[in-house]
């Protein structure tokens, strides 16, 4: 039978499935009440889609599997395994499907923040494979039960399906949660959401029709009054009527349908089944979704001989549909569930409990039963809940992970180490004050160090950062020196990182773990804060620079922190600051690490944040198309993240240095875009360190498009902002356009001011870099010791590694040379300005040295690469990644982008180079 009033909708997904064929991928929503006829626009959906030679993923949400972690997303992936056998069955576990199997598996064995995050990633891979070679549709029926880590992956999904061949199909009844991950689909970029109505009298009529017998028009009317055009309840008020043997074409049926409901028509359906049919009902409702007819049979204490007729007279009563107990519709199980009552329902959960443990199931399948069962079912329960747990918080559950851990304490109240559980579970689902009492029960019996550090985090939480100080403080004072004590210090250091009015307290504390050799995770900590400590308040950059190689440990300080991002920000604020000294080349070596780290385990949010590492590094030493490179796979790569503080500053870090970058090619619309950008979808985001620095180079577009007065407000935006945070270092120095927008606006006092401040914190912080870039700052307003100044900034820079500083300064000394009429003293810095402005990837610079060469009647050398050079930072970074063999898939697993970015890539780069494929790049780019 063809499905009634449903075209619009039908014409939609067909549109969507459409795009999809096309290379672009399209969520479609299906929203409505229970029986209005969702499944069935999933069942015309799958056969549209296998008509256009698509690949099928499906699964099916239950109340039961809400509970157990990547639930739906194993239901797609196993699904699309189980009915293989052998050879073919290995085949296909050597491919996507297995690579997402190893993701489920690995994530639960690491119960980390940010497993989650490159499981996730990992997920999203494999729907790319699996599309690589014909399009996909993947359909989820009844996702307001799917699980919350399977939920997360469909929103993940739909963030990044845009330029992927991929048709993502999910019904569900309306979603309570508006700031949930179901509501998170409805409004992608990509969703269409659709509602479908309830069914006109003329279709009700069609519907009845089709069962042989053509319905009286008040009888019609009635049923659709009655079930309000909902084609599923309207089915069972049919049935209903046939059984009591009222005829549908009688006018007078219409007055039995407006005393009869949904509700009581499934209990009188029930009512009139065998007892061992009843008895088969109820176990299969609790057990869930297509569950084994052999264990509920066991729930429902029937043998094999009692089994086979219970079955069969579910199924001709339209209760289940086939052998594999699968109910007609979910509102017939709900009916089933509420006809039991609690208490014979927690006594099936119990049975089923004790047979899925004899069976040796998954524990959190046995959790998901334990949790609706009287305490002191299942004697092993506490270690079964425990791992259920366990598996959650891996997937990022904590809410329900905390359910269990609950249930947990209350099968063993006076285990300490259950508590402590329980409380980091609750820490993690933001229940701090309910985290900080079990933490603290747990810390009396067991006075551990990090139960009483869990405790002081909940405490900030509930209270605020100055109460977790004060206690964390008295906890410190309370206990002798250990290394429990240390992971004390430098929890507290933490805390008092976040607080601007402890922050001398703060260099104080610090200023004592100096010594630390950084051989443990917590010694790493205290020196990392130190290392940015030293930076903010300038101390000697060698200091800083010792303390933080300490800090980074060859790479130890990064393994500490691959568990969380939050210890990510710590690893890269202690990673800026010895790069900041100078300290590049082992900065390089650090990053080199991380980043094959995160390219063959991490998340976007690890590998943008590495990305922003290396942005500096490369700003550092000047290598601007590098760094352009750097900050658009950045801001590429977390593009459809949520935006988390952690998220926003790698977004304004890279922000930042792209900026930069447009400004040294000379386009001033380009970097006033990319600002723009920034500002625009980050209206309502807080007010953070990263965007703070975002100011400099607002001042800097300003000056280089003639506004000096808007160039000094932007400075001193960023002065106050640092000032009231007590921050000064010489590495962000607002003070170089704040000086320079002073003397256009003839204020040469201020501006002088202003370079000598410069000029002393440089020399205070001591970094070659610092001192040459501030001496070049004060030569600009100080006119008379002009060259002076440039000659000492180019001596310095020498011994820096700064390119772009020196070429800066070079191209300025030959400028003042020229101007003093030492004509053959400026060729030579002018001609090294141009070469390492072509270096660098700085064409401002290199057109201002070689105006000046001109000037003096000489002829610049050419620009090597002309045709290279066509190419944006992004296209080359691709171009050189092809050119050495790789895949699209692998250079686009490497960039954290989709291969079909990859292609769109290398087709530019193909028309921009005049070559015909990637076997011609090497030769071109040579």
């Amino acid at each position: 039978m063809s499905t009634l009033e449903r075209d619009r909708e039908l014409a939609r997904i067909t549109a969507a499935l459409d795009s999809a064929v096309a290379g672009e991928g399209r969520v479609v929503v299906v929203e409505g009440r229970a029986g209005i006829g969702k499944t069935r626009l999933v069942q015309d959906t799958r056969a549209l889609a296998k008509q256009r030679g698509f690949g099928r993923l499906q699964a099916v949400g239950d109340v039961l599997e809400s509970a157990m972690a990547w639930g739906v997303v194993r239901q797609l992936v196993e699904r699309s395994v189980s009915r293989y056998r052998g050879e073919v069955r290995e085949k296909i576990l050597a491919g996507p499907s297995g690579a997402a199997l190893r993701a489920l598996d690995g994530a639960a064995a690491d119960p980390s923040e940010a497993e989650l995050a490159r499981t996730l990633h990992a997920l999203w891979w494999v729907a790319v494979d699996l599309s690589a070679t014909r399009p996909l549709l993947i359909t989820v029926d009844d996702a307001q039960w799917a699980d919350l880590s399977s939920a997360r992956f469909l929103a993940y999904l739909s963030r990044r399906i845009a330029d992927l061949p991929i048709a993502l199909v999910v019904a569900t009844r309306p979603v309570a949660d508006s700031t949930g991950p179901l509501a998170q689909l409805s409004v992608s970029r990509q969703a269409e959401r659709l509602v479908p109505r309830p069914l006109t009298p003329a279709a009700l009529a069609e519907l009845v029709t089709a069962r042989g017998v053509r319905p009286h028009p008040a009888v019609v009317a009635a049923l659709h009054a009655a079930g309000a055009g909902n084609p599923l309840l309207t089915g069972v008020l049919v049935d209903e009527l046939d059984a009591l043997a009222l005829p549908l074409d009688d006018p007078d049926t219409a007055d039995r349908v407006a005393r009869l409901g949904p509700s009581p028509v499934f209990r009188a359906a029930l009512g009139r089944l065998p007892a061992d049919a009843v008895r088969l009902a109820g176990a299969a409702a609790v057990l869930g979704t297509a569950g084994d007819p052999w264990l509920a049979g066991q729930v429902a204490d029937l043998d094999d001989d009692r089994l086979r007729p219970a079955v069969d007279a579910l199924v001709s009563a339209h209760v289940l549909t086939g052998e594999q107990l699968q109910f007609a519709h979910p509102v017939v199980r709900e009916a089933v569930l509420a006809d039991l009552g609690p208490v014979a329902r927690a006594a099936l959960h119990a049975r089923a409990a004790g047979r899925l443990w004899e069976a040796k199931a998954p524990a959190d399948r046995i959790a998901a039963h334990l949790a609706h069962a009287p305490r002191g079912s299942l004697p092993q329960a506490v270690d079964v809940l425990r791992a259920a747990a366990g598996a959650l918080l891996s997937a990022g559950d904590p809410r329900t992970a905390a359910a269990h851990l609950r249930r947990a304490v209350d099968e063993r109240p006076d285990d300490p180490a259950l508590r402590a559980e329980l409380g980091r579970a609750l820490l993690r689902g933001g229940e701090a004050a309910e985290a900080r009492h079990e933490l603290r029960i747990a810390a009396a019996e067991v006075p551990d160090a990090e139960l009483l550090a869990a405790a002081a985090s909940a405490t900030a939480a509930v209270e605020g950062p100055d109460a977790a100080i004060a206690e964390l403080t008295d906890a410190i004072a309370a206990r002798a020196p250990d290394a429990g004590r240390l992971h004390l210090e430098a929890r507290l250091a933490v805390a008092r990182s976040f607080s601007p009015r402890h922050r001398q307290a703060a260099s104080d504390h610090l200023r004592g773990h100096a010594s630390l050799a950084g051989r443990t995770p917590d010694e790493r900590t205290l020196l990392g804060l130190l290392a940015q400590t030293g930076r903010y308040e300038v101390w000697p950059s060698t200091e800083v620079a010792a303390i933080a190689l300490r800090a980074l440990s060859h790479g130890a300080y990064f393994d500490d922190a691959t568990g969380s991002t939050d210890a990510m920000v710590a690893w890269l604020v202690a990673l800026i600051a010895l790069m900041a000294a100078d300290g590049v080349e082992e900065g390089r070596r650090e990053i080199d690490r991380a980043r094959l780290r995160v390219r063959a385990h991490g998340s976007p949010v690890e590998f943008a944040m590495v990305g922003n590492a290396a942005g500096f590094l490369n700003w550092r030493t000047g290598s601007m198309r590098e760094v352009a490179a750097e900050s658009e796979g950045v801001l590429a790569a977390v593009a459809e993240e949520d935006p988390a503080p952690q998220v926003v500053a790698a977004r304004a870090t890279a922000t930042h240095f792209l900026a930069y970058a447009a400004l040294e090619r000379g386009d001033l619309a380009g970097a006033a875009a990319t600002l723009a950008r920034f500002d625009a979808e980050h209206t309502e985001s807080p007010q953070i360190m990263p965007t703070i620095w975002l100011h400099e180079p607002r001042a800097l577009l300003a000056l280089a498009q003639g506004d000096p007065r808007r160039a000094r407000a932007e400075a001193h935006r960023q002065r106050d902002a640092m000032l009231a945070a007590e921050l000064d270092p010489p590495t962000i120095p607002w003070r170089n356009p704040a000086a320079r927008a002073a003397m256009l606006l003839g204020d040469e006092a201020e501006a002088l001011a202003l370079a000598e401040e410069q000029v002393a914190l440089a020399g205070k912080w001591a970094a070659p870099t610092e001192v040459g870039a501030a001496l070049r700052l004060l030569a600009h307003v100080d006119q008379a010791r002009r060259v002076e100044l440039l000659t000492e900034s180019v001596r310095v820079l020498e011994h820096s590694p700064a390119r772009l500083y020196l070429a800066r300064s070079l191209v300025d000394l030959g400028e003042a040379l020229r101007v003093a009429r030492r004509r053959v003293d400026a060729r030579e810095p002018l001609h090294r300005a141009v070469d390492l402005a072509a270096e660098c990837g700085s064409p401002v610079i290199r057109a201002r040295a070689s105006e000046a060469l001109e000037a003096l009647g000489d002829r610049p050398r050419r620009s090597p690469l002309a045709g290279a050079e066509a190419l944006t930072a992004s296209e080359r970074r691709v171009a050189d990644l092809a050119a050495t063999g790789r895949g699209n898939r692998e250079i686009a697993q490497e960039l954290f982008v989709t291969p079909k970015t990859v292609e769109n890539h290398l087709g530019r780069i193909y028309t921009k180079l005049g070559i015909s494929g990637r076997r011609d790049l090497a030769r071109v780019l040579a």
